[in-house]
């Protein structure tokens, strides 16, 4: 008596309602062993996978069973395709039983067998299985895409949205939509906000939204991956990504457009400092380069005699270039110090300040008039559309479908009031470091946060170029080379200090020049300071 194994398969649980469910699958194959004298030694199931990746957990156990096991003779199948739709995988796995004496037996396919012309049927089989997967996937692509097109998601839904049936669709597109989570949506909507505060890194947000009860789509905790993902997606203002393309979406965002934009300003900010939460986070970690190979510098503790000592230092050269952390952050904390408003830019500021606290107030009372005016006649068309469907001059269809639209207009101008104050708030901040950096810039830095120190040095400075433990050279940001060249900012000379001679011979006024960058000596603490 042979002895054999049963492997069944469907790809999703809607074909298991046409006919190939994996019961009926074992019930025929347990039938054709019964009649064929096969004692059925085992039975393997994948459901839900699809034939074109044979990375399935039945498979896999299945295939390593036949391999292990001495005693099987044959596997049975329903048919081929239940195996794979990848004319490659179809042959690599029958490859495999054979070098194992095991027999491939598609009970729906008898013309099937080791003789040359079962072979070659199983190949052509094989191909033709492949193709129609090919034809079925080219299909599927282009419904999705024009899906896309229309506005609705194709796939499976994003953090903190579901995929329902919609109750009234007017298409073939809109039959399934994805729609806010009632639980997890509000918390995206808080986490993105929370970012905008610019206090939490990725990995304090991850713990934060875990503390507050964000799950994954599989009702896990959430994780750094994910975090990163979901603030970085435009599907959450209301757009739809798609095959490199940003496309409209219909669904309801959770988040406003200039605030995903300005979390992606932050992620950049981020990124290009290196501003991970470690458990060792240092300030200048990101800024610092080295001037002999152009190398990021690190940091990290060092054992030495007397225990850990914090050093800044560059990974490639190491030798020389090994510098003790608070040493190197004081040095840049006098070199910040000696940025100086002048006089004149320091009252044009305020000034300024005062214009732009004033321009803002009515430019955003105008905007809210003609937001209040545009809201207005939206609710009257409205209310104009519920009264033509009871007088019956609109049938149902018509009115669902303008309501729909008004509602979106509605939604979008609610958007906009909400943006409106937002972009106040982050104005009138930007106003209030304008006018305590005029005041004394110096005293500004040195009573900041680390948070607050880094926000400053990324403001002035693309990069600072260390040689032999000191500043060897400046690269300024794009923000504020015009004030440096135009020389309302200025670098102010302690004259204690030895004066650098540039490349010309001539004494360093240490005022930045028109050019991108120039190299300026530090400040020593042995020639005083200021």
């Amino acid at each position: 008596m042979k002895k054999g194994y049963i492997y069944s398969r469907v790809s999703t649980e809607e074909q298991a309602k046409e006919g190939q469910s994996i019961e009926a699958q074992v019930r025929l194959c347990k039938s054709y062993a019964k009649e064929n004298d096969i004692k059925i030694i085992d039975i393997f199931k994948d459901e839900g996978k699809t034939a074109t990746n044979t990375n399935r957990p039945g498979l896999q156990a299945m295939l390593e069973g036949a391999s292990t096991d001495k005693m099987i003779n044959c596997i049975l199948v329903l048919d081929t395709d239940r195996l794979a739709r990848n004319t490659l995988d179809h042959l690599t796995i029958k490859s495999l039983l054979r070098k194992h004496n095991v027999d491939l037996i598609s009970i729906s396919q008898p013309m099937i067998d080791d003789s040359p012309e079962g072979r070659f049927i199983d190949v052509v089989l094989a191909g033709a299985n492949a193709l129609q997967s090919q034809i079925t996937g080219r299909k599927t692509s282009k419904v999705m895409e024009q899906k896309a097109k229309a506005g609705w998601w194709p796939g499976m839904a994003p953090l903190a949205y579901d995929n329902i049936d919609n109750p009234s669709p007017t298409n073939s597109f809109d039959k399934r939509i994805v729609v806010p989570n009632p639980t997890l949506a509000p918390l995206v909507t808080q986490m993105f906000e929370y970012y905008l505060t610019g206090s939490f890194t990725i990995d304090g947000l991850v713990k934060k939204m875990n503390s507050l009860g964000l799950k994954s789509k599989l009702g896990s905790p959430v994780y750094v991956s994910l975090i990163n993902d979901t603030l970085k997606n435009p599907f959450y203002y209301g757009a739809l990504p798609w095959k490199g393309e940003i496309l409209k979406g219909n669904h309801k965002p959770l988040i406003s457009k200039e605030k995903w934009q300005r979390v992606q300003t932050i992620m950049d900010d981020h990124n290009q400092h290196a501003s991970r939460k470690r458990k060792h986070n240092y300030l200048l970690r990101g800024f610092l380069f080295c001037e002999d190979c152009g190398s990021r510098y690190w940091a990290a503790p060092h054992k030495g005699r007397n225990g850990y000592v914090e050093y800044y230092y560059c990974k490639k050269c190491r030798k020389g270039t090994y510098t003790p952390v608070k040493a190197l952050e004081k040095i840049v904390e006098k070199w910040v110090g000696l940025i100086e408003v002048s006089p004149a830019y320091a009252q044009e500021l305020k000034e300024y300040s005062a214009n732009v606290i004033k321009e803002e107030r009515a430019s955003r009372k105008s905007e809210e008039r003609a937001l209040t005016n545009r809201k207005k006649a939206i609710q009257q068309k409205m209310e104009t559309a519920e009264d033509r469907l009871i007088d019956c001059t609109l049938n149902k269809d018509q009115f669902q479908r303008l309501y729909k639209r008004l509602e979106i207009e509605l939604s979008n101008i609610e958007d906009e009031v909400n943006n409106l104050s937002s972009g106040y708030e982050d104005k009138l901040n930007r106003i209030i470091t304008l006018v305590s950096m005029a005041v004394n810039f110096k005293d500004t830095y040195h009573n900041a946060t680390n948070e607050e120190k880094r926000n400053y040095l990324d403001l002035f400075f693309h990069k600072i170029l260390i040689k032999g433990g000191q500043v060897s050279d400046i690269i300024l940001s794009e923000t504020v080379k015009p004030y440096f060249k135009n020389q309302k900012l200025s670098i102010r000379v302690n004259t204690n200090w030895l004066p650098r001679v540039d490349s010309n011979h001539g004494p360093c006024d240490y005022k930045f020049p028109q050019s991108e960058t120039r190299t300026i000596s530090s400040p020593s603490p042995a020639h005083g300071g200021t």
